[in-house]
């Protein structure tokens, strides 16, 4: 067991080593924080979290926390504070601190603090529900080059965290030409699923989360790699693993795949619960799909398995849902309409359209669609009032 420490000063952090060790817990990072800074949760994948936050940083460091405990709900954080308020109290607790320890400190704080830590560990090691359930997981691929697989899955993904409060691990595995960093906050990612698969032997939870690239509470992404050398070398099996992991630490999994169907991409295919054909109602689409359809049932996939997304639907477009069902044998399960103007905001400014536009139909278009594939209602539009209530709950 090891753990990363966030504190204020050389003293502090020399007396919580020498507490850590006695506790049999080793320190993994330790970092001294300025007043002034904001809290870096970064590169963070210890067991145990001890943060000092103060009075000046309290609530923005509480928001910080509970994005970070929502995915490693098995993180066992300690906040050292100099705010005895039980106002901070509760919202440590929503923010899943397990400790709130008050400076200056009691003697025996902080070991009794870490035998607690301790014995709380190994009671999760002995718990058979010490990992989730298998997590949903589903694979999103173009018909046809340009379709918008890449931004209906993104979008999805950024449903499923904010509106169904569903933990989800976005995989873009569209290894060569991967851009779903730049739909989901348009920056750069540190890390990528070749530092996962370079690694493959030491593979765990906590390497998995160190990767992630944490978009918003609730929803982090593993990119594609930064080159395509380094794409060629990611091989099925390693993909499995990593797949594997993935499903049992969220409860929602989403693939962007590439169109071509190699070895990697059959391989997440097989494992989705769900794949989703995006298309448009054009005749070259209409013709990639069937020629799609009829690999995957030579890949025995069922009809149940397959879901026909037609993006950017124009009821005068040149092929109609009949048509398009007649020809490829399959229902159509949604319809996107096409929204040009705010659609195209959202790519290249590189945010979600869910955030941009919440409004937008299109937006409407995927809650159905992300209600379906969790077989629950999609959520009630709130009023602003219950919005900003919900904020400064």
């Amino acid at each position: 067991m090891n753990a990363d420490l966030i504190l204020s000063n050389a003293a502090l952090a020399k007396a919580v080593a020498v507490s850590l060790a006695a506790a049999g817990i080793e320190v993994h990072t330790q970092s001294l924080r300025q007043p002034v800074h904001a809290l870096d949760l970064a590169d963070l994948v210890g067991d145990v979290l001890i943060v000092e936050s103060s009075k000046f940083h309290e609530m923005a460091d509480l928001k910080a926390l509970e994005a970070l405990t929502f995915n490693r709900p098995q993180l066992y954080v300690i906040l050292i504070t100099d705010n005895a308020d039980k106002t901070l109290l509760f919202g440590a607790m929503r923010a899943g601190v397990r400790e709130v320890l008050n400076l200056p400190l009691a003697d025996d704080a902080l070991s009794e603090a870490f035998k607690r830590c301790a014995s709380h560990q190994i009671k999760l090691q002995e718990s058979p529900d010490n990992v989730r359930s298998r997590g949903k997981m589903a694979a999103f691929v173009s018909c046809k080059g340009g379709n918008g697989a890449s931004f209906v899955a993104t979008n999805m993904a950024y449903l499923m965290a904010s509106e169904f409060s569903k933990s989800c691990a976005f995989l873009d595995l569209d290894l060569q030409y991967g851009d779903a960093s730049f739909y989901l906050g348009g920056g750069s990612v540190k890390n990528n699923i070749s530092d996962l698969t370079q690694q493959i032997e030491r593979l765990d939870g906590q390497l998995l989360f160190s990767c992630m690239h944490q978009v918003a509470p609730g929803l982090v992404l593993l990119a594609a790699p930064h080159d395509i050398e380094t794409a060629l070398s990611v091989t099925a099996k390693q993909l499995e693993k990593v797949l594997q992991l993935a499903r049992q630490r969220y409860e929602v999994v989403l693939l962007d795949i590439h169109r071509a169907m190699d070895g990697l991409a059959i391989q997440s295919l097989d494992m989705a619960d769900v794949v989703y054909l995006v298309m448009d109602n054009t005749m070259p689409s209409v013709r990639d799909a069937k020629r799609l359809v009829k690999l995957f049932r030579t890949l025995a996939y069922s009809d149940e398995k397959l879901r026909v997304l037609v993006n950017r639907y124009n009821s005068k477009g040149f092929v109609d849902i009949k048509s398009i069902e007649a020809a490829i044998g399959l229902r159509v399960t949604q319809t996107l309409p096409e929204h040009f103007d705010e659609v195209s905001e959202s790519i290249n400014l590189g945010q979600p359209l869910v955030k941009m536009h919440p409004k937008n139909p299109v937006v409407d278009a995927l809650r159905l669609v992300a209600a379906n594939f969790l077989q629950t209602e999609p959520p009630k539009n709130k009023t602003w009032l219950s919005r900003w209530v919900g904020a400064h709950a």
